[in-house]
């Protein structure tokens, strides 16, 4: 059962109703550890793509000294681009291809 509120409580709430104001609060997006993806139009990623045998975001991770999900943001970001392909997938791996 709740406490009871005090009488400073109580009128502070009166207050309130009688102004119309209203405890709201304010949802906005979180991002937490926002990297820098590396830039996708650089040569550099592209042959570096080239020359990996499996795409994979680990892979990845590991290469450019990325978090996971930095990888995998940068992976669906190529393939809205149309720039590689999802080559194959089982519940826990994605492998990607790059398009010719």
């Amino acid at each position: 059962m709740p406490a009871k509120r005090s009488m400073k409580q109580i009128e502070k709430q009166q207050r309130r109703k009688a102004k119309g104001e209203t405890k709201e609060k304010v949802r906005f997006k979180k991002t937490i550890g926002s990297l820098d993806i590396p830039d996708m139009s650089n040569e550099e990623l592209m042959e570096q793509l080239g020359k990996m045998k499996a795409i994979t975001p680990t892979g990845l991770a590991i290469h450019y000294n990325l978090k996971v999900s930095t990888a995998n943001k940068l992976l669906n970001e190529l393939m809205e681009q149309k720039v590689i392909t999802l080559a194959s997938r089982s519940h826990n791996l994605k492998v990607y291809a790059l398009t010719q």
